[in-house]
This record gives structure tokens, sequence and C-alpha cells, in this order.
């Protein structure tokens, strides 16, 4: 419902009813007659009149935006002035459309019971008013806040994609020139590869989650290329259940912990070692998990740039719905695990 018409539905039907009761109010008192009723219908469009007259005046002069504090006093005289109208109104009103009303002199008493009685009621309707703006302000910021956060989360992940491409391509590159002097056949079979890799991660570094089969097929690219540098050195073995292939992951993630097994345990090892990739799934879970041959050592800082950046990624996706870590499976193994909810 908009916001006007939801203000006008509460104004007609506050007034509304605040009239009726009045005319009941008054009828078992007085008696029900045709000037009870011209008395309540125009209280009634008096009490809209007046009080809409007040709304607008307080949006014209930003009132609205003022702190409680700095409002309160201009609300009370505000409310104060509208009160005194309704009394001088309905004093001289009840007297022309309730006989019995003549009977009693219009004095100090007279005015203050008048004035006290309409003080309650616009005081109610400006409490309403102004509690409703300030509820209605606070989820405004609320949402902007939230707003401003996913933003500010989306361009860090933009920044850590951008960062990643040419992180990967100068390792690639790296890895392929060791092999141009070596064998240049096998040179041009890498470039081939990297090609397609790099092609592959262009194109998912324009998506913010891929699929389990796209981010497969870059790592299997990644591979290759590794294989040809390290030979027998190198020996590769994946465990993907089929049913993950379909999974979400962010771009170029399992990539990148692979170069970190490849780059931190298997060529700091003189004779190679395994690097072995797990994927399964429960119900709501994603399980990752990456085993090389190694030794991790945390308070030597060698995680690398891949692996910060691929956790800092996840964190921004998932928050503390998923579950990063790196540690020594046994004295030459290092296991990386990510859990990612489905």
């Amino acid at each position: 419902m908009k916001k006007n018409t939801l203000y006008w539905l509460c104004q007609i039907g506050g007034w509304f009813l605040f009239v009726l009761l009045e005319f009941i109010g008054y009828g078992n008192i007085y008696g029900f007659n045709e000037l009870l009723v011209l008395n309540v219908a125009i209280n009634f469009v008096a009490g809209i009149t007046l009080t809409h007259l007040y709304r607008i005046f307080i949006i014209k002069t930003s009132w609205i935006n003022l702190p409680i504090k700095r409002l309160l006093p201009i609300a009370v005289l505000s409310i104060g002035f509208v009160s005194f109208l309704l009394t001088i109104l309905n004093i001289y009103l009840d007297r022309l459309t309730v006989p019995l009303m003549n009977q009693l002199p219009i004095d100090t008493i007279l005015i203050f019971n008048y004035l006290f009685n309409w003080s309650k009621y616009i005081l109610l309707w400006a409490l309403v008013y102004h509690l409703f703006q300030y509820w209605e302000r606070s989820l405004e910021a609320e949402k902007a806040k939230y707003q401003l956060q996913a933003i500010i989360k989306e361009n860090q992940y933009q920044n850590l994609k951008t960062q990643l491409n040419p992180h990967f391509l100068f390792n690639s590159l790296n890895s392929i020139r060791t092999l141009v002097d070596i064998d240049p056949e096998l040179s041009k079979e890498a470039i081939n590869r990297l090609s397609s890799l790099l092609r592959n991660s262009l194109q998912m570094s324009r998506e913010k989650v891929v699929s389990m089969k796209q981010e497969l097929e870059t790592v299997n690219d990644y591979l290759a290329i590794e294989k040809i540098r390290f030979d027998d050195r190198l020996a590769i073995k994946l465990e993907i259940d089929e049913a993950v292939l379909t999974a979400k992951v962010p771009p170029m993630m399992l990539q990148t912990l692979v170069e970190n097994a490849v780059k931190h345990g298997i060529s700091k090892s003189r004779d190679g070692g395994l690097v072995q990739l797990k994927a399964s799934q429960n119900e709501t879970q994603l399980l990752v998990q990456i085993i090389n041959t190694g030794r991790f050592e945390p308070n030597e800082h060698e995680l690398g740039f891949g692996v910060e950046n691929t956790r800092e990624r996840i964190a921004i996706l998932f928050e503390d719905r998923a579950c990063f870590t790196i540690e020594n499976l046994n004295d030459k193994e290092v296991i990386t695990k990510i859990t990612l909810p489905l």
C-alpha cells in the first residue's frame, strides 16, 4: 500500500471513530438529534483539515526531519495551537447544536476543560504520526545501510577478482617459461592449454559464482600445464561426485587452491608428490578437500596471495555460512577444506 493512501485511510478512519464515540457520548447525555449529527460532522471535517494542515506545515518547514529533542518543544506548541482552534470552534458549536450547553457560562474553567480534552486527542494524533515517521525513517536508514554494505561487498569482490586474473596469468606464464628451452613442443601444448584456461577464466570472471563443472574444467587445464612442467613428479587424483557438478562456487576458487598446493607443496619437494581433489555434498553443504604433499607452516606466512584472495571472496559471498581451513593432515600431507552452503 502506498504511503499517501495509508495516511488518508488512517486519517479518515481515526477521525470517524473519534466523532462516532463523541456522537454516542453526547447523545446519551443530551439526546440524539439532527443538530448533534451536524456537530460531529463539522468536528470530523475540522479535525481532518487542521491536522492535515499541521502535517503539511511540518513537512514544508522540514520539522519532520528534526531530531526528537528539537522537535518536541515545537510539536508541543503546534499541538496547543491546533487544540486551541478546536476549543474555540467547539465552545460555540456546542452552544448552537446542544441547547443545554447554553446554561454553562464561558469562563476560564470551561475553556480549560475544552482545551485539555482536545489536547489529549491532538497529542495522540501527533504521537502516532511522528512515531510512524521515525519508524519509517529508521527502516529507510537500515535499508540504505544494507544497500551500502552490499555495494561495498560487491566492489570488494570485484576488486579481488580483478587482482586474481593478473596473478594467475603471471604464475602460469612463469610455469611455461621453463619449458620453452627444454621442450618447445611441450611448451606449445602448454600455451594451448593456457589459452583455453584464460578464455574460461575471462568468461567466468563476469560471474559471481559458476558451476562446479565449469570450475573443474579450469582446474584440469591448469593441472595439465603443471603436469607438462613437472612430468612424473606430479601425481593427480580427482574424486568428484557427479551430484556436485551443478553446485555453485566462486570462479577460480579451486584453481587458486590447487595452484597453492602445487606451488607450496609439490614444487618444494625434491621427489614431487600428489595433489588430490575431492568434492561431495549432503543436503545442505558442498564439501571440497584438497590434499597435497607438503608441510603447512602457519607461522611462516606462506599461504600466498591466491589463498588469501579465495578466503576473502568466500567470506564476502557466504559470510559465516562457509568454512575454510588449511592444516597438516600428517607429517607429509596438507589438507585444505572448504564447506559452502548449497
